[in-house]
């Protein structure tokens, strides 16, 4: 393995769990090869974990048609400014962590440009959107999926596919007991707390914090007993919540860097569609499922897709395990309602806990990272056959 030095990786990661992954990918590549040069569009993760950041992800973090169209000019003149970015630094390989439709792009300007592609974390394909298989198939090199049934899905796809496991397996652990996290957000060890998670984008921020606050002051007027924090993510500005709270009629408290610690110590949890959900279960609490898009996306979506789930658990699982509240559904009145449903039934508890452990059980081997950095080193330095797909 020649020219250490000269070996560079183009990365791009567009949202919060993305830029966690690719962090983790880094750290375990430079583990071995430090000299690699990593460089791209990332977060706070990747940049820690020693990747040049070009561009910063919460620039393009939206979800949502209505919420696309409003940061378009600011998507289009990253994405040319990465693609214009490939001939001056002229990278060995690309990885491009999750994201789809901004990395899919970016894709077709790699291949234009003669670099190898690999792909990981897969777009949710087999759940909506398959009209872009195809694509991905002629874009894409190779292609790092952590859900084991992926890989018979992409297989039947010609597509060059290995199974790495879950990342989150491995990362998924609170730093403190459930009594000694309490104890430090000054909470009473026997009275339940409520782990609010309103999403790692604005927008979500936006459309899901009033129904959350809502859902606290309703259970609170029931019984002051209950206690709430929202453990803040980190491409949120903790002060726009606190803003958001300052009226509310019920005492919310508002943490950053905490969030596993947070949600391990919460007897039920209520978490915005995404990651976060997963990493709930992984937490084995109790958990709500909620998601709100703008009105026109939301007609949109309700009309070109079918998705069976909006939890990636209850896709995992192939159930819906976690209750979810969609769109008007995820109202502070149902979300209150649920949360006293779950809280209430021990039975409801669990079955839960009980199907988190088969989740657990079908997620597999641990070391995703280890085992994703291996896959880009052997890429990268020309030992790509043990990978195609046969």
């Amino acid at each position: 393995m020649n020219n250490l030095k000269s070996k560079k990786i183009f990365i791009v990661a567009g949202e919060s769990s993305g830029d966690l992954h690719a962090g983790n990918l880094i750290y375990a590549v430079k583990e071995q090869f430090p000299e690699i040069d990593f460089y791209g569009m990332g977060g706070t993760k990747m940049q820690q974990a020693g990747a040049r950041l070009t561009h910063d992800l919460r620039k393009v973090s939206v979800i949502g048609l209505v919420e696309v169209l409003s940061r378009l000019p600011t998507i289009l003149r990253t994405l040319k400014e990465l693609g214009n970015s490939l001939s001056i630094e002229k990278p060995d390989l690309a990885v491009l962590v999750d994201f789809p439709d901004f990395n899919l792009k970016l894709a077709e300007k790699l291949k234009k440009a003669g670099i190898p592609v690999l792909w990981y974390i897969s777009p949710q394909v087999w759940a909506w959107r398959a009209e872009r298989i195809p694509k991905l198939a002629r874009l894409i090199d190779y292609m790092m999926v952590i859900l084991p049934f992926e890989v018979e899905f992409y297989r039947k796809h010609n597509l060059n596919v290995h199974f790495v496991g879950h990342p989150l397996i491995d990362k998924v652990t609170p730093n403190f007991s459930s009594i000694e996290t309490r104890n430090q957000l000054g909470f009473k060890t026997c009275d339940p707390v409520i782990a609010l998670l309103p999403g790692s984008r604005n927008i979500e921020i936006k459309l899901l914090l009033p129904h959350l606050i809502k859902a606290a002051e309703i259970l609170y007027s029931k019984d002051p007993k209950y206690q709430f924090v929202i453990p803040v993510a980190n491409t949120i500005d903790p002060k726009k919540i606190e803003s958001k709270i300052t009226d509310a009629k019920a005492p919310i408290k508002v943490v950053s860097g905490k969030t596993y610690d947070i949600v391990a110590c919460a007897d039920c949890a209520v978490v915005a569609a995404g990651t976060a959900t997963l990493e709930t279960a992984l937490l084995n609490t109790p958990a709500i499922i909620i998601g709100r898009v703008s009105r026109l996306t939301w007609f949109l979506w309700s009309r070109y897709t079918n998705l069976p789930y909006y939890g990636l658990p209850n896709y995992i699982i192939e159930r819906k395990l976690m209750p979810e509240l969609i769109q008007h559904q995820a109202s502070g009145e149902q979300i209150a309602q649920k949360l006293e449903e779950i809280l209430g039934s021990e039975t409801e508890k669990a079955k839960l806990l009980e199907g988190y452990q088969e989740i657990r059980n079908r997620l597999g081997i641990g070391g995703a990272s280890q085992n994703a950095a291996k896959v880009v080193i052997d890429v990268l330095f020309g030992e790509k056959e043990k990978y195609r797909f046969e």
